[in-house]
């Protein structure tokens, strides 16, 4: 509950100051918490994201973790679903300013490799730091 509390603060925040930044400490205490998987299950992880695919690519893990990740972890305090709800107000922030999804062969999530969820999540930090910095 305070993990939730928590990221609707700083959604709150950064709609009410017009902030370009996700505030990856959320997404980090989100995904390290309570989300277990097999160590047989594999997920596209993303990786060489260029700036035109990030939409897309937060897109793609988006709905790897409301696809396979869900169906193949453990999430006993529906962390999951938190994720999903940040990563689909990102992308909806993105899309208002103009980053819109492609359909670009470039952009495909089929493309990454697949990965344990800790490269997963691994790298969909790094994602998240690419769209703070690009905006």
């Amino acid at each position: 509950m305070f993990f939730f509390i928590q990221m609707a603060y700083w959604i709150l925040l950064s709609d009410c100051l017009l902030a370009r930044s996700f505030p990856l400490s959320d997404f980090r205490a989100i995904t390290q918490s309570h989300v277990e998987c097999r160590s047989d299950s594999r997920f596209y992880a993303p990786s060489d994201v260029t700036e035109a695919c990030i939409t897309t690519a937060l897109d793609c893990v988006m709905r790897e973790l409301n696809g396979t990740v869900k169906e193949e972890c453990d999430d006993s305090e529906q962390d999951i679903l938190d994720a999903v709800e940040s990563l689909n107000h990102v992308i909806n922030r993105r899309t208002t300013a103009g980053h819109a999804r492609t359909d670009s062969n470039e952009c495909t999530c089929e493309r990454w490799p697949l990965a344990s969820y800790a490269v997963f999540k691994k790298n969909t930090l790094n994602l998240l730091q690419m769209t703070n910095t690009m905006g």
